[in-house]
């Protein structure tokens, strides 16, 4: 996430399985951009005009990724990324 955009993007073998903006999931793309529609919603991640927006997108993108691929990101490794970051990590941990 930067000032500019949101996007979650979720490769599988070098192949794009979808990607879309955190703030508009109806404009998904990818060979299966629908794949992970469940977890989306159940996330709140289904941003539009009838849903309204993710109240915590970037921890619902983290929880995402974690159920999409099965490797969970510990508060201990991210972090250490916190310097990379424009202000706090806090509300990352723990996901959404």
């Amino acid at each position: 996430m930067t000032i500019k955009d949101a996007e979650f993007a979720y490769h599988e073998n070098g192949t794009l399985i979808t990607t879309f903006s955190l703030y508009s999931y109806r404009f998904r793309e990818g060979a299966e951009p629908d794949r992970l529609r469940a977890d989306v919603t159940d996330l709140g991640l289904h941003a539009d005009v009838e849903h309204g927006f993710a109240d915590n997108p970037a921890s619902a993108a983290l929880a995402l990724a974690e159920r999409a691929t099965g490797v969970h990101l510990s508060h201990a490794a991210y972090a250490d990324a916190a310097a990379a970051l424009v202000g706090s990590a806090a509300q990352l941990h723990p996901y959404a």
